[in-house]
């Protein structure tokens, strides 16, 4: 549902009047003013989107907005990417949810924090993609929490809502790693690893003698070894008010377990008059679906098998009246639907929602369910749902001049593969499509969920493909093969995906199911197809590549996994490819690599490939792009500084777009860039162009 033009701009003026904030980076969150008119969708549209939470969170993740115990407000950490200065602009912004008082913007400044994750027993390996933690609010409700990184260190802060300008409570030496009220409700917890920087010293030191070469190293991206897990992180109380410190030994750094909550639960939730609501895994088995159990004055009750039975993303209590959202999944074409259920007084929960929308995180404030929503068409908004009827009402639009651009129409497919497994995508024709027109198809990857912004890792800018007269279809990945049969681990289900590439031919049905279900509207030139990815995305490109006819153009953003590339990574990760089925290092392994290595079949690759990477992670394309570029096959790489798996650099994102579309004009429709600062490209490409030949050539 939209709010009108007037009340949004009506909002985006009164933001502006904000004390304190930087006039930059204020105008640039909250213009004064909308733009006369939209046109059509531009690389700097796309990459200069405003967003708060993370872009790849799903149903199932915390909220990305903070709620103030009265239930009348909202907070958020509001971001906006400037490529010029290769920076972002940060600012906390309240939001009252009156639907009458316009938002107010209380801070700006800071970092980015990129997100990062303990694995393979190394700590602290950085994704890339943006971390933004939802603000908390003090208990008085005066002022808000947040954290905010500056000059390369995360610390905690605080802004009052009364004016009162922002302060850093916290002055650590290494980062603020998570943050939360400590449940006396005077001190907030905050989880520090100062052990991290005595680890890192050890490594140093022992580089005078040169480093032992084992599973400490990540050879992909570092030129030394990381310090082994455990680390232990410790927990600091801090009062607020007075910023005074007090160590806690010895406790957790996880969340408490909410009291009621039954052993194994995933989700749970519980009713002031005692109901319990949780999802639980039915079997002992890796991946095994969650069931929703429902308890109401002490006995249980029976939820419906078709409802309950999985993927229950998100369960509340509102009175005696239970709400659940159930996911989407790529076997019912992606619809989320939320559910009610008036405990005691209905034999079952009834559907009051259904949408392909996305409904990111949400939290109860005084009887109204408020989400973080995305549509295909609309980046994230906060809206506000009737728990009775399910209608949608938004509260607040970061992006208000999105409404006056020229949109093509989107069309929700569904498909089964040849082999019966289903799957689903949306297809994004460009605005000004006439009947009868066939255009050039695009597929981004891998999965379609809620805004059509640049599929996984954002790097394929659907709205810009387009706007310039291409369709393109957002895929959604299939099941993993590897989950056809109950598996106990991980490795399990990876080793199963393996054999004889199992899961990549699964992947790469369903693609092609998609495309034939495109081309069967009409819509598409089935001669002029590109595919693009990355990680798994880009795995199936590459295996699309070798085992399919109809791809005439590719681009990937991670690159490659093939003979050599699995054990350059380092020893920990060859230990994990060996688990799951791939040929040791040294053994002649062409029969295992033959359907899928680019490098074991670089003499029969004609097909255009566009390899654009982060510099943490190009060394495992350089067999594959060596290999290529021997035989005279049509590539081209790129590096980009300073970058990790997701790219996140501004500057590096409007690049990364527009050389994209430049690519698939070049080679889907024989177009090349006007540009003059192109030249020096269109030389090299039609180079690649005439050595290209006939294959095997």
């Amino acid at each position: 549902m939209r709010t009108t033009l007037g009340a949004l701009l009506g909002a985006a003026v009164l933001l502006a009047a904000a004390p304190r904030a930087s006039a930059d980076c204020s105008e640039r969150l909250v213009p004064a003013s909308l733009p006369a008119s939209g046109g059509a969708a531009t690389a700097r549209t796309l990459v200069e989107l405003r967003d708060f939470g993370r872009v790849d969170t799903g149903a199932t993740g915390a909220p990305p907005f903070a709620l103030s115990r009265d239930g009348t407000t909202a907070a958020l950490i509001l971001r906006r990417a400037d490529p010029d200065r290769d920076s972002y602009c940060f600012g906390v912004v309240v939001i009252p949810l009156d639907g009458r008082t316009p938002p107010r913007l209380l801070d700006t400044g800071g970092e980015i924090m990129l997100s990062s994750n303990d694995s393979r027993g190394l700590p602290d390996m950085v994704n890339g993609s943006v971390r933004s933690p939802a603000p908390i609010w003090s208990r008085d409700g005066r002022s808000v929490l947040y954290l905010r990184r500056d000059r390369g260190s995360t610390q905690l802060w605080r802004v009052g809502l009364d004016g009162t300008p922002a302060r850093q409570l916290t002055h650590f030496p290494t980062d603020v790693r998570d943050f939360r009220w400590f449940p006396d409700g005077r001190h907030v917890q905050v989880t520090v690893r100062p052990a991290r920087a005595v680890a890192d010293a050890a490594i140093a030191e022992e580089g005078r003698s040169g480093y032992l070469y084992d599973r400490r190293f990540w050879a992909l991206s570092d030129d030394r070894p990381r310090p082994p897990l455990p680390i232990v992180s410790e927990i600091v109380l801090i009062d607020p008010d007075s910023g005074t410190q007090l160590p806690l030994t010895g406790a957790p750094a996880a969340a408490p377990k909410v009291a009621g909550s039954p052993r194994g639960a995933v989700l749970f939730a519980a009713a002031p008059s005692g109901g319990r609501a949780w999802t639980a895994p039915d079997q002992d088995s890796f991946a095994a679906p969650a069931r929703l159990h429902v308890e109401w004055q002490g006995r249980a009750l029976a939820c419906p098998e078709p409802i309950c039975s999985s993927r229950v993303a998100a369960v509340w209590w509102h009175g005696d009246q239970l709400l659940f959202l159930r996911a989407g999944g790529s076997q019912d074409g992606g619809v989320q639907t939320l559910y009610r259920w008036r405990v005691g007084r209905e034999p079952g929960p009834t559907s009051i929602l259904e949408t392909i929308d996305a409904l990111i995180g949400c939290d109860f404030a005084r009887a109204r369910l408020i989400c973080a929503h995305e549509t295909p068409t609309r980046p994230r908004t906060l809206v506000e749902i009737d728990p009775a009827t399910g209608a949608l009402r938004t509260l607040f639009d970061p992006n208000p001049e999105f409404a006056l651009l020229e949109i093509g129409p989107v069309e929700r497919l569904t498909w089964t593969d040849a082999d019966g497994v289903p799957s689903y995508g949306d297809l994004v024709l460009p605005p000004g499509h006439r009947a009868g027109e066939r255009h050039p198809l695009i597929i981004v990857q891998y999965q379609s969920e809620g805004f059509l912004r640049g599929g996984t890792g954002d790097e394929y800018p659907i709205q810009l493909f387009a706007a310039h007269g291409y369709a393109v279809l957002s895929v959604q990945r299939p099941r993993p093969a590897g989950l056809d049969s109950p598996v106990q681990d991980a490795n399990a289900m990876q080793r199963a995906n393996v054999r004889n590439w199992a899961d990549r031919r699964r992947i790469l049905a369903s693609v092609e199911a998609g495309i034939d279900a495109a081309i069967a509207l009409g819509v598409v030139d089935p001669k002029r197809i590109g595919i693009t990815g990355l990680s798994d995305g880009a795995a199936t490109v590459q295996f699309a590549l070798l085992n399919s006819r109809r791809i005439a153009a590719a681009a990937v953003s991670s690159c490659c996994e093939d003979q050599g590339a699995t054990s350059s990574v380092g020893p920990a990760y060859t230990e994990s490819v060996l688990s799951w089925g791939y040929p040791p290092p040294g053994f002649d392994s062409r029969e295992f690599w033959r359907p899928y290595s680019l490098t074991a079949n670089a003499a029969q690759m004609r097909t255009p490939l566009l390899i654009q990477v982060a510099d943490s992670e190009y060394r495992m394309a350089l067999e594959t792009f060596a290999a290529l570029d021997h035989a005279s096959a049509p590539v081209e790489m790129y590096v980009f500084p300073d970058e990790h798996h997701v790219k996140s650099h501004p500057a590096h994102r409007l690049a990364i777009y527009s050389r994209n579309l430049v690519w698939f004009d070049f080679w889907l429709r024989d177009k090349a860039s006007s540009d003059p600062a192109s030249s020096a490209t269109m030389r090299r490409w039609s180079a690649l162009k005439a050595r290209r030949g006939p294959a095997g050539g």
